[in-house]
């Protein structure tokens, strides 16, 4: 009995160490494509700056980097607590897009109460500068559309939701990814953006499926675009 018992722990072990270094390979892939990316593109920056083939340049590298990062992604794959539950291509479809819907009214809302309570505009400038350049170069759109949801969806919500959560209880990683998601987008709706990541993670959660909050931040930033952008 003391020999199985001891056997069944050191089987138990070596699972989670197997588990673990799947999870770091998964995460550390995934950053490492990222920070490639974030190269790329302030390289691209100072070579293209004040031309015409700026945006166009950043269009191709984002999407190229979207592609890599996705691809990593499934190369070193790992399955958290989150996507271990069962899911399918339509509950993913179903939940991002009506999680677009929620995310819309989350972000209303918020930059609604943020305009009354500390007069604040109510429009990022985040999304002004995205709006700006979108004029200035329509191709960007597929960055905005595409490229931006796929990355910013598997660093936010994969790897600072769903991995930590092998550490952490999935209320505490949600805190920490929404909180990641503020600094990065750091133009003072702190709120917005803690709500907005907040409801990516929540539609993540319930969909069990990582492509469910790209559709969902994909159907933000493209309606984002269509209100404000095109007039």
């Amino acid at each position: 009995m003391m020999a199985e018992t001891c056997y069944n722990t050191s089987k138990f072990t070596i699972t989670k160490e197997v588990e673990l270094m799947a999870i770091e390979k998964n995460s550390l892939s995934i950053l490492i494509g990222y920070l490639a990316l974030m190269i790329a593109q302030m390289l691209a920056q100072k070579l293209c700056w004040g031309t015409q083939m700026l945006y166009p340049v950043l269009t191709v590298i984002g999407l190229l980097g979207a592609l890599i990062i996705w691809k990593l992604n499934q190369k070193y794959s790992y399955q958290n607590i989150i996507e271990k539950k069962q899911s399918n291509l339509k509950k993913t479809i179903l939940w991002g897009l009506s999680g677009a819907l929620l995310v819309i009214l989350g972000q209303a809302v918020t930059l609604t109460l943020a305009h009354v309570l500390f007069h604040q505009s109510l429009i990022s400038q985040n999304t002004n500068a995205l709006i700006t350049v979108f004029h200035h170069s329509p191709i960007y759109l597929l960055d905005i559309v595409i490229a931006t949801p796929i990355v910013e969806e598997l660093i936010f919500r994969k790897i600072f939701f769903g991995n930590l959560t092998y550490y952490f209880k999935p209320w505490i990683a949600a805190i920490i990814s929404s909180f990641l998601f503020v600094i990065a987008h750091h133009d003072g709706h702190f709120l917005t953006y803690f709500v907005m990541g907040c409801i990516f993670e929540f539609i993540y959660y319930k969909a069990h499926d990582i492509r469910a909050s790209m559709i969902a931040h994909a159907g933000l930033n493209l309606i984002t675009l269509l209100l404000w952008g095109i007039h």
